[in-house]
């Protein structure tokens, strides 16, 4: 890191990602980079991301919770999301060299250009460097307005909270496939990382931009 960077991050980071912590950030972004082989398809081998701690684990399995259980868990999940979302962004801040902790497009193209699509020599290949960069685009355009039409063209850590939200939680279904809400079982899956990833890609509005909205009022009581 250089020393620009690490004079920037006593301050200005610091102040904005006060929970973040850049080794926890870059433990999640190895783990779900590796959930993929290719947008949509999960790698086989790939390991889940417990978000929760084995003490949250064992009051969420207690049969009859009291409503101080139920307070724990609710609160203890969104202090944990908070944590990861702010280690992540610093994380990506950290590579990309932002002083900021708010992610401009530029800022999240080079990172997912290294980190998530540099395994496949995409540099020498121009046609599929183009597509990649379309869905690099509409992942940022959704992250940014966790799933509204518009936003501020930054991804800071209330997005990134959303995000997180969505990734650690299953979506509940009705029987004609449309969501009703969210089973919170605080952990990343690979197979769920890599639908919510071709989702991300897409440009249309779908079911994790529905995800992306209401995780954000989830976690700033706008529901």
């Amino acid at each position: 890191m250089q020393d620009n960077f690490q004079d920037a991050t006593r301050t200005s980071i610091l102040a904005e990602l006060p929970l973040g912590n850049a080794e926890l950030g870059e433990a999640l972004a190895i783990v779900i980079n590796d959930m993929v082989v290719q947008s949509g398809i999960q790698n086989p081998d790939a390991e889940d991301f417990d978000v929760v701690s084995p003490k949250w684990r064992q009051i969420a399995s207690k049969p009859d919770k009291t409503q101080e259980d139920m307070e724990y868990l609710d609160n203890t999940f969104k202090q944990n999301i908070s944590e990861l979302a702010q280690s992540y962004l610093l994380f990506i801040a950290r590579e990309v060299q932002n002083v900021t902790g708010k992610l401009t497009y530029e800022d999240y193209e080079e990172y997912l250009l290294k980190y998530r699509f540099g395994r496949y020599d995409i540099e020498n290949k121009p046609e599929y460097i183009n597509k990649v960069k379309v869905w690099i685009r509409n992942a940022f355009n959704k992250i940014s307005t966790h799933g509204e039409p518009h936003g501020d063209n930054l991804i800071d850590k209330d997005d990134m909270s959303a995000f997180m939200y969505a990734l650690a939680t299953k979506s509940r279904k009705d029987a004609s496939g449309n969501f009703t809400g969210f089973e919170i079982n605080g952990i990343i899956l690979p197979e769920e990382y890599a639908l919510a990833e071709a989702n991300l890609f897409e440009a249309e509005d779908n079911l994790f931009s529905v995800k992306l909205r209401i995780a954000y009022k989830v976690l700033n009581n706008k529901l």
